[in-house]
């Protein structure tokens, strides 16, 4: 073939895949680059039955236009990229029907060129979609490449992992709004979140909404057998009835939320749903109330047998809240354990004996002088305790507080201190999502990433934030002059962050000022979060690596004044890959939407958002450092 004429010409040598339970994720590594390559084409095969899908694309060559957004294959918009995410392993875009669960695929990938003779042309065998403008003939330019075979699972051992799909800035669900006659407004979203049974509340809460209920539909189901609950948040409909339908076997701690409303009280968003439990005959209600600067954090749950043994427990970042389910990115996961049962079960304990000391606020909108009590926080300080599953995975748990201070202080706590140390010893690369644990990324686990890569310039660093006060760059208003009353315009904060091996986004949404090619103005948010995960990963291939996730916003205010959990998960490959690729999956997604919004801000001409003609493209991923990521994940 005439590929074997071109021998010269650059390779596919390695090609791997990975996968949580809604996203995979697939690189690859060239030897050299491909002249003429137009793009890869990427086809997912099914191990059981050896179907073999084309992944979908949307975006189109320059020239061509997608004004109805209709997806064609890689083999007609080929990707112009060396990494990939397969979005529609699980969930299609075109409608709500989910594809199969606990299947294994592996991916086929072969380099693309210009039609021309002695080539083998590439035929679309699928009816394409219709696009404007004139069609481009592809032919391969090489053999094809697979990556191993990965299962699309939640399933990692005796833990499972969830990952809603709550990103709101994504062409999708403007369309599918649009083809419902709404418009992508915030009323509209929300509404449609907090229907039980609405298309759009399914697709957005993915796995995630079943599991918050689980562990409730088993204690339920098992006479004597209980539930112990400490919970953020709580407004979500569907899971306040949850909790009623299984009120003998509840028992709750609730926290207050934060000043809103008008005027502003404490514990606006849980209040309603605080009074109806307070009301319900036999349900086992704690308020712990701080109304102040510190928050009960908490968002866990330990189910506890009838014979009172501890036996699996359910954490992650995900509040109780439609927000928390459908409008911001997290996570859940149930571990099948005792040991670390027990240690979550003694926790809710001393939470709640902490509580029962606790000045009670009335009415509940008032404000407390309330704080943790110091035994609670030397109890949690004391070093965490390696605990191995029987499937071999190592867990080590931090609760918080856990400082002798009350407010927070320049001494790195204990548990941040663990973690911190870990991130140092990192070989390879840091990737992490986070919502805000800090202003400007300071005392917390996004300075720690730029020390040890500034330290080690091997390491590469990846990460994406929610809040924009919490980039490391970010600009804060000036104060105003002369003491008057009106502060200096502020200046847009960045959106991105690069700096030699760091690369650090922020979520942002295409607007009607940056939309570009034939993508549409996105909903940004329905509340103040978008990034709502707490998670660092470090060396993913590595015997070493570890993940670290919980409702810990992982800064030094969480540590010092809230309460909180955090594990750090060693020896599960599967499990930290599977987090490695929601971080992936959330950087890659709003990168390009952050670079568009800096390129507005700074008066820029952006890209025209179309493929390109020429392998230009391709230059600067074998020849410059942007290769490198999809080049450690290749293996």
């Amino acid at each position: 073939m005439e590929w074997e004429r071109r021998s010269s010409m650059g390779h596919i040598i390695s090609a791997k895949a990975y996968a949580n339970n809604e996203v995979a994720f697939v690189a690859w590594s060239l030897d050299d680059t491909i002249e003429g390559c137009l793009g890869f084409e990427i086809t997912r095969i099914y191990h059981d039955t050896g179907e073999e899908v084309g992944l979908a694309t949307w975006v189109p060559f320059t020239g061509q236009k997608n004004p109805k957004w209709l997806p064609q294959t890689t083999s007609v918009w080929p990707v112009q990229k060396l990494m990939w995410r397969d979005l529609t392993v699980r969930k299609r875009r075109g409608s709500v029907d989910l594809r199969p669960v606990d299947v294994k695929v592996k991916y086929r990938i072969r380099p693309l060129v210009p039609a021309a003779g002695g080539l083998e042309p590439v035929i679309v065998h699928k009816p394409a979609n219709p696009y404007k403008g004139k069609a481009i003939p592809l032919a391969y330019a090489d053999q094809p490449f697979e990556t191993n075979e990965v299962m699309i699972t939640s399933k990692h051992g005796d833990i499972r992992s969830t990952f809603t799909n709550g990103i709101l800035s994504a062409q999708w669900l403007t369309h599918a709004l649009e083809q419902g006659g709404e418009k992508v407004t915030a009323e509209v979203v929300a509404a449609h979140i907090q229907d039980q049974g609405d298309k759009i509340r399914t697709y957005l809460t993915g796995d995630v909404l079943a599991m918050l209920k689980e562990l409730l539909d088993r204690a339920g189901a098992e006479p004597g057998a209980h539930v112990r609950l400490s919970l953020y948040e709580l407004s979500d409909k569907e899971l306040k009835e949850t909790l009623v339908a299984n009120k003998k076997s509840v028992r709750l701690i609730l926290s207050n939320t934060g000043l809103e409303g008008t005027p502003p009280e404490w514990d606006f968003t849980n209040k309603i749903f605080r009074a109806e439990l307070h009301k319900t005959p036999g349900f086992e209600i704690h308020d712990r109330m701080f109304n102040n600067a510190r928050i009960g954090h908490n968002k866990f749950a330990v189910l506890v047998g009838a014979d009172g043994t501890p036996r699996a427990v359910l954490t992650g970042s995900t509040n109780w809240t439609p927000n928390g389910l459908c409008a911001q990115t997290n996570n859940a996961v149930i571990i099948e354990s005792q040991e670390i049962a027990k240690v979550y079960s003694d926790y809710w304990d001393a939470l709640l004996k902490d509580t029962n000391g606790f000045q009670i606020p009335q009415p509940p909108k008032f404000k407390t002088t309330n704080v943790q009590n110091p035994k609670l926080r030397a109890v949690n300080a004391n070093p965490a305790e390696e605990i191995t599953l029987s499937d071999g995975t190592k867990i080590l748990h931090w609760f918080a507080p856990n400082t002798r201070n009350v407010t927070k202080k320049p001494v790195v706590p204990p548990d941040l201190a663990d973690v911190f140390a870990r991130m140092a010893n990192a070989n390879d690369v840091i990737l992490f999502a986070v919502f805000l644990p800090s202003r400007s990324g300071k005392t917390s686990v996004i300075e720690q990433a730029l020390t040890v890569a500034q330290n080690r310039p091997r390491v590469l660093v990846y990460g994406a934030v929610s809040d924009p006060t919490a980039m490391p760059n970010y600009i804060a208003p000036t104060r105003a002059p002369n003491g008057g009353a009106n502060p200096s315009p502020k200046a847009p904060s960045p959106a991105t962050y690069d700096q030699g091996n760091v690369h650090i986004v922020r979520a942002a949404a295409l607007t009607n000022k940056d939309v570009v090619g034939n993508f549409e103005h996105e909903l940004l948010k329905t509340g103040h979060a978008i990034i709502h995960d707490k998670i660092v990963v470090v060396d993913p291939l590595s015997a070493n690596g570890f993940v670290v996730f919980g409702s810990h916003n992982l800064g030094f205010k969480a540590s010092y004044e809230n309460d909180e959990n955090m594990l750090i998960i060693l020896n599960n490959p599967t499990l930290i890959q599977a987090y490695a690729v929601h971080v992936l999956d959330l950087y890659d997604h709003y990168r390009y939407r952050a670079v568009l919004q800096d390129l507005q801000t700074e008066r820029k001409k952006a890209t025209d958002g179309f493929l390109s003609l020429d392998s230009k493209w391709l230059d600067t991923w074998v020849k410059t450092g942007k290769g490198r990521l999809a080049k450690y994940f290749a293996g």
